[in-house]
């Protein structure tokens, strides 16, 4: 969901978290790559980066700026909320060995969906390599829409103003109307599919991942190329083995 802020926010500090966010994203940057990217004056960075520097947020190393040890700590902690992750990547190697393609367990937070854990079958690849977007819209992922056919429809409305309905693929639900009929469908079932609604050729299914309480902490899906798999299968096959998945990870949590 996204949480209601209300009072006032601070320019800087805002300014600050991008920079630590670019400097994650692209695995370090120096001043000058940053003054390209960042809509700010080269000194007024330069002050940002002294105070995450100060901050321990940051270390420097000849000349290129890198998020610290201290940030990763940081990380692990937010983990505690979340099953570990060793019974992660058991569960979601299990879940791609037993279907054959690719699974994957997110986190939902802020009306999104972040990369936990990805693993695929595929021989040509290591499967602790995959290379996946960090984070993913909900209204054309499988985790992702079954999560939004929980939440109530102010939530789900809340969601689309803040992050809009962006178009990925030709198959991209854009409009709102379209994405609720096809949540009142999902809401009848535990899962959710997507056809090519993400990636052109891909195809995939989801379910959310809940908490002791009740409250959803993720999203588990698994699918990959129509070549491989069609949309028959995923559903006859592949929604037990997801189920099941979904089952040993909340049992986790509970």
């Amino acid at each position: 969901m996204i949480e209601n802020v209300t009072g006032r926010r601070l320019k800087t500090t805002q300014a600050s978290l991008e920079i630590l966010s670019l400097i994650l994203e692209h695995d370090g940057l120096t001043l000058a790559e940053l003054d390209s990217m960042v809509d700010s004056s080269k000194s007024s960075i330069c002050s940002h980066l002294n105070t995450l520097l100060e901050s321990r947020y940051l270390v420097k190393r000849d000349g290129v700026y890198h998020v610290s040890f201290r940030v990763a700590l940081l990380g692990e902690r937010a983990r505690h909320r979340y099953p570990s992750d060793e019974v992660v990547e058991r569960v979601v190697d299990e879940l791609a060995r037993a279907t054959g393609q690719e699974a994957n367990f997110t986190v939902f937070e802020h009306g999104r969906l972040l990369m936990c854990y990805g693993s695929s079958t595929d021989e040509g690849r290591d499967a602790n390599g995959i290379r996946y977007r960090s984070e993913y819209h909900l209204h054309n992922t499988a985790a992702g829409k079954a999560i939004l056919a929980e939440l109530d429809r102010d939530e789900v409305e809340s969601i689309i103003d803040y992050w809009g309905l962006p178009r990925e693929s030709e198959g991209t639900i854009t409009n709102s109307d379209q994405l609720f009929d096809a949540l009142d469908e999902i809401a009848t079932q535990k899962y959710a599919v997507v056809d090519e609604e993400f990636a052109p050729n891909l195809i995939a299914i989801g379910a959310p991942v809940h908490d002791g309480d009740g409250r959803i902490v993720g999203g588990l899906s698994v699918g990959g190329p129509k070549y491989q798999v069609d949309m028959t299968r995923l559903e006859r096959e592949f929604a037990d083995e997801l189920l099941s998945a979904v089952e040993s990870l909340e049992a986790e949590l509970s």
